[in-house]
């Protein structure tokens, strides 16, 4: 199924309801049932021993979800995690990370996301997560 939402009507609605959210990532790319977003390295995100913190890791990994949830579903701001289940498997670089949260299950209460996470600095995933959202429950018509 088509995104309900580009990128510019996620931004405006960012913008209105989660203004520090966009400091976070920047979407790159919408599919048919993916979202591709980008955060770019800050020295805040490091941890000792010269890596990203595993936080930010789940931070991107919830707002992945968040975002493919919204273009998916259209501007549903009352969506809320249920869980976040992550798996560290390489200590990525102090450089960009990049997300790509695809669509697993689109149900009526709940919406259910892959997040694979990789570093521009690295090949091979350095986390994978699974992400659902409870739905409020009452929808926005449409």
């Amino acid at each position: 199924m088509p995104p309900r939402m580009t990128i510019a009507q996620i931004d405006d609605l960012l913008d209105k309801h989660f203004p520090d959210i966009r400091k976070v990532s920047t979407i790159t790319r919408i599919g048919d049932r993916d979202i591709e977003l980008r955060m770019p390295f800050r020295p805040s995100l490091a941890r000792a021993g010269g890596t990203i913190s595993g936080p930010a890791l789940m931070l991107l990994s919830d707002t992945a979800a968040y975002f493919l949830l919204l273009a998916q579903c259209g501007p549903i701001v009352g969506a809320s995690t249920s869980s976040l289940d992550i798996h560290f498997l390489a200590r990525p670089p102090l450089a960009d990370v990049t997300a790509t949260a695809t669509l697993l299950r689109l149900g009526k209460k709940l919406v259910v996301s892959r997040v694979e996470l990789r570093s521009d600095a690295k090949e091979d995933l350095v986390a994978h997560a699974t992400v659902t959202y409870a739905l409020p429950a009452s929808l926005p018509p449409g």
